[in-house]
C-alpha cells in the first residue's frame, strides 16, 4: 500500500492518521502551513502537493468547504487512491453535486481511485474500529481499487466493513453519516457512540 497521505490535521484526520500510524503504515501529513504550531504534536507534516507525492493511498479529511480548493493542489497521479472521509454538515454539498463522493471524484484525475469511507463515524470512533458490543459497522463505497483499500485498512483497524457498491453508492454512504450526525446533534445522543451490526 505505500505511504498513505492524510490530507488534513484537524480531529479526523488526525485519529485515521496516528491509527494507521499504530496499525504499522508510514503516515504523512498534508497541511497548508507546516509552520503552524497547531500542528506540532501531529506527526510527519508536508505541504499539500509534498504529502501525496508518491503516497499510495489518500486520505482526504478536510472540511467540506475546502475540499474544490484543496484537492487540485495536490497533485494526484495515474493509479493513486483517494478515500474521501468528508461530509457537508452546515450547508449544501459545493458545486451543486449530489454528494460529497461526487464533487471529490468530479476533481481528479480520471485514472485516479476514489472511494467514500470513514465518514460516517465520528473522530472518538476512529482510532479503532472495536468495542466491547463487536466492530463498528462501516459502510464503504466507490471504485473497486479503492475501497479494496479502504476496506482493508478499515478492517486492520477492527472494523465490520460492508461494501455497498461504486460511485452511484456515495449517496447511501453519506446518507448513514447525515444520520450518525441527527443522533449526535439532533436528538442530542452526543458523539461517543457507533453502530454495530447483529447477525442472527
Amino acid at each position: 500500500m505505500g505511504t498513505i497521505a492524510v490530507i488534513g490535521a484537524g480531529s479526523v484526520g488526525r485519529a485515521l492518521g496516528h491509527a494507521f500510524t499504530g496499525a504499522g503504515h508510514d503516515v504523512v501529513f498534508g497541511v497548508r502551513d507546516v509552520t503552524d504550531p497547531r500542528h506540532a504534536d501531529v506527526g510527519r507534516l508536508a505541504d499539500l502537493r509534498g504529502a501525496v507525492a508518491g503516497a499510495g493511498v489518500v486520505v482526504l479529511a478536510v472540511p467540506a468547504d475546502s475540499v474544490t480548493d484543496a484537492v487540485p493542489q495536490l497533485g494526484l497521479v495515474s493509479g493513486q487512491v483517494v478515500i474521501d472521509a468528508t461530509n457537508s454538515v452546515r450547508a449544501p454539498v459545493p458545486g451543486g453535486f449530489a454528494t460529497m463522493g461526487d464533487l471529490v471524484a468530479s476533481l481528479v484525475p480520471a485514472d485516479v481511485h476514489v472511494a467514500k469511507a470513514f465518514n460516517t463515524v465520528g473522530a472518538e470512533h476512529l482510532g479503532g474500529g472495536r468495542t466491547e458490543r463487536g466492530g463498528v459497522f462501516l459502510p464503504i463505497a466507490g471504485d473497486t481499487e479503492a475501497t479494496d483499500a479502504a476496506a482493508a485498512l478499515a478492517t486492520e483497524l477492527g472494523y465490520d466493513v460492508v461494501s455497498l457498491g461504486g460511485r452511484e453508492r456515495f449517496a447511501m454512504v453519506e446518507d448513514h453519516a447525515r444520520l450518525w450526525i441527527h443522533l449526535a446533534f439532533g436528538r442530542g445522543w452526543g458523539r461517543r457512540f457507533a453502530f454495530t451490526v447483529v447477525r442472527s
